[in-house]
């Protein structure tokens, strides 16, 4: 029992992409408002909200300040929107483990053994957050949005700015396409993740783990980026865009290219993330909390089917 549950820690510790996984710490006796219990409850969930929302405030800031204002080169938007990455898994990472992401968090839950009852609020939560770090670019920038477009907001054409917060094609790519660079730019994604994450395989030291990310997220922005804005995360795409509905960019915001919202903003990425993780445990990892490398005792399986 005792080398089981040596195990279980030592499992848990590999839950997370970021350098903690268990974010139930006990609150100090001396705070006692009721503030301090709540955030106790759902440390982990807020420590999501505020990472995705600094990435999201960092993100599509240097899109808009890029396009809107023609400041900076394109090798910024990457570099930037790495550092939004970094930043935000230094917020969140001792804490929740850094996920700022569904797929991350769904695939630990596949193959790490993450709580499946907190994926519904990590997921949330970063939703929520990427909405919130929306709406507080675009009130930033809203004026220089108002200039570009002349007072309009729009989707497509020369100076639609929606593009600026969520994730589009480029107009000329064919459906398959598009889900196939989302599902293929999110596979690599997770792989590397699961990586950085396996401490018997070249796992960064304690506390770099935001640097190696950062090159991670710049590596695939410049390499797999240009066809379909390089989202890789469905929260990233959906807060955004449930923002530009609200604030008057229109229906199309969900329609546009038969609900490309749904099949490639979620649909690709979740199917690319498991796979990648998927073949990560095949090749890599060795560790019994994937179910790669277990299987039912014999003796379960006769007393299942009885």
């Amino acid at each position: 029992m005792r080398g089981l549950e040596r195990e279980r820690r030592a499992s848990e510790q590999r839950m997370a992409p970021a350098e903690a996984v268990d974010p139930a710490m006990p609150v100090h006796e001396g705070y006692k408002s009721q503030w301090a219990r709540y955030r106790n409850i759902y440390r982990g969930e807020l420590a999501e909200f505020l990472a995705t929302l600094v990435l999201i405030v960092i993100g599509a800031g240097v899109n808009c300040q890029y396009t809107l204002q023609n400041s900076g080169v394109a090798l910024s938007v990457p570099l930037t929107w790495a550092f939004g990455v970094a930043g935000a898994v230094w917020v969140s990472g001792g804490v929740s483990g850094g996920h700022l992401n569904p797929v991350i968090t769904i695939s630990l839950a596949l193959f790490r053994g993450f709580p499946w009852r907190k994926v519904p609020t990590y997921v949330v939560a970063q939703v929520v957050g990427c909405f919130t770090g929306a709406c507080v670019a675009y009130a930033n920038y809203y004026y220089s949005v108002d200039q570009y477009e002349h007072g309009l907001r729009t989707i497509h054409g020369h100076t639609a700015t929606a593009g600026l917060f969520f994730t589009m094609p480029q107009p000329y790519l064919p459906a398959f396409n598009c889900f196939f660079d989302e599902f293929l730019g999110t596979a690599v994604l997770v792989g590397i993740v699961f990586a950085l994450s396996d401490r018997s395989n070249l796992s960064p030291p304690h506390g770099t783990m935001p640097f190696a990310l950062f090159l991670t997220i710049f590596g695939l922005g410049a390499a797999l980026g240009g066809n379909t804005a390089g989202g890789f995360n469905p929260a990233r795409d959906l807060g955004p865009r449930l923002m530009c509905w609200l604030v008057g960019y229109g229906d199309e915001v969900w329609s546009f290219f038969g609900q490309y919202w749904l099949w490639c903003g979620w649909l690709a990425p979740l199917s690319g993330g498991i796979a990648g993780a998927l073949v990560y445990d095949v090749f890599i990892y060795s560790g019994t909390d994937s179910p790669i490398n277990t299987s039912k005792h014999p003796d379960t399986l006769e007393s299942s089917h009885a």
